[in-house]
């Protein structure tokens, strides 16, 4: 999709920036701007940055010292032909990811294609002149917005976003999202790992679904199921010798704008979905629990917290309890339901009460999450959990690779909240300063760490980030090498030369 942005809470309004009554006006000092956005096309953005600002070497490797990458692709559908198309088509050049347009030609606009075939890999066309390869796929809901020069085509989908009171509130024309179809993927991109590197043995595919219920003919005919079905079979066919090719799914319902919350589809899909990663409010909407009272002004007492996130954690279980749920809230920070438990609970590093611009957080979060679970992969060779859900996989195998994948969900997220736009990244130095979190003080929050300190003890002050001090161990050079780092314990040259263990006192 593509946002027409529109702020309301910039000062330039004598009633606090409040929507227009029916017949009213509203003034705005910035001016209404399209920019990319959408919830695949965001967590895609800032996906790709993330790769780019903390590249990752292997050391361990048989064949010596070689760098790991993560492809990013966005498989979507959009008008090439209008200027919202042209946007986001530009967008993911200049943020080097790749678009694949999943595009059909629809009877009336030509008689090319008189049919879909479900295994056809051939009619859909890469966009992005030297774009990423495909590693981690994201099919898209697009969220494009243009105004179509070709009568018979749809447009570019596209959305008004209003951002007043600390919060966003969307107007969407899905426009050729309609259209979308889960056929009209292209399956040997989904299926095939483009930068597979044969010194691995484990070669891990990630899929995730965005946006959801914006994707009408995504949750019909159980046509989704059908596909991810199809993927995970095709791939495990891949599998020769001691090669064996493994892959996740992840998916984001995005708030349903039907308000139906149709459920049946989605249940259908569940125990082939690997994370659910969704926001408080469409956790209760569709489990159809009510959030008590005030919560989300101030999340309420930790009790009723907990009885919130215990009831969620049981209806979940119940649909498919092989599912990690991860929930997020706002600035609470998020929360992991596996099994019927409150598996983990992650804080934001930073509790900001007046954000810039709430919009895509959720996205960004989806971003860091997956980054940060891809990295704890591959500093395990790959190889330390099997495919969820396999014979071989021990419940909760994954719960590790999901507190650091929530930890960096949680900074990526923050930093997005404090930049007007859903798709503009932090800052290398932005997102350093974050992956410190200093530990909340309220009483409420029952927080039991000492000021300073983190849940294993480390003291943040002794490693945190400070351009002043010539003697700072976090310097410029310096990324976070694992989920250590978010306790201050390790830190990994850019160059890959090598890293200090804090734990272990040795020079690697």
């Amino acid at each position: 999709f593509v946002d027409l942005f529109c702020y309301l809470n910039d000062g330039s309004s004598e009633d606090g920036g409040k929507l227009p009554g029916l017949g009213a006006d509203v003034r705005v000092n910035q001016p209404v701007r399209p920019v990319a956005g959408g919830s695949g096309m965001n967590t895609a953005t800032h996906l790709a940055s993330l790769v780019e600002k903390f590249p990752y070497r292997n050391n361990n490797a048989e064949d010596g010292d070689i760098e790991e990458a993560i492809d990013v692709t966005v498989q979507t559908v959009v008008n090439e032909n209008d200027d919202y198309g042209r946007l986001l088509i530009n967008h993911a050049k200049q943020n080097k990811f790749e678009i694949i347009n999943c595009r059909r030609e629809e009877k009336g606009e030509t008689e090319k294609h008189e049919s879909i075939d479900e295994n056809n890999t051939s009619q859909a066309s890469s966009i992005v002149e030297n774009g990423a390869a495909s590693n981690a796929n994201i099919v898209s809901d697009g969220n494009d917005d243009a105004t179509s020069t070709t009568p018979t085509v749809p447009s570019t989908g596209h959305c008004i976003v209003f951002v007043t009171e600390n919060e966003r509130s969307f107007i969407t024309h899905l426009g050729i999202m309609e259209t979308f179809q889960p056929c009209h993927t292209i399956l040997h991109e989904l299926v095939q790992c483009r930068s597979a590197n044969p010194v691995f043995v484990n070669h891990h595919h990630h899929i995730h679904i965005a946006g959801y219920y914006n994707l009408p003919k995504f949750h019909s005919k159980n046509a989704l199921r059908k596909r991810v079905k199809l993927i995970r079979e095709k791939r495990r066919t891949q599998s020769h010798g001691p090669h064996v090719f493994t892959t996740t799914i992840s998916l984001t319902p995005q708030y349903d704008a039907t308000e139906e919350w149709d459920t049946v589809e989605l249940f259908s899909l569940l125990p082939l979905v690997d994370f659910l990663i969704l926001n408080l409010t469409e956790a209760c909407k569709i489990s159809k629990i009510s959030l008590p009272d005030n919560f989300q002004e101030d999340g309420g007492s930790a009790l009723n917290r907990s009885v919130l996130f215990l009831r969620l954690a049981d209806f979940f279980d119940e649909q498919s309890p092989q599912t990690y749920v991860v929930v997020t809230l706002g600035k609470l920070g998020s929360v992991l339901l596996y099994r019927g438990e409150i598996a983990h609970m992650n804080v934001a590093p930073v509790k900001y009460d007046d954000p810039v611009d709430p919009t895509g957080a959720g996205d960004a979060f989806v971003s860091g999450f997956l980054f940060g679970v891809m990295n704890w992969r591959r500093q395990r060779q790959h190889n330390e959990v099997s495919e969820i859900g396999s014979v071989l996989e021990k419940a909760g195998g994954w719960t590790d690779a999901i507190e650091v994948g929530m930890r960096w969900g949680c900074v990526t997220g923050t930093g997005c909240v404090m930049k007007a736009g859903a798709s503009v990244p932090s800052s290398k130095d932005e997102l350093v300063d974050l992956l410190h979190p200093v530990p909340i003080s309220d009483e409420e929050d029952d927080v039991e760490e000492e000021e300073g300190k983190g849940e294993e003890g480390y003291d943040y002050d002794e490693y945190s980030h400070d351009e002043e001090d010539e003697d700072s161990e976090f310097d410029d050079d310096y990324i976070p090498h694992d989920e250590s780092s978010f306790y201050s314990s390790s830190y990994t040259d850019v160059d890959g030369d090598d890293y200090y263990d804090y734990e272990k006192e040795e020079r690697h």
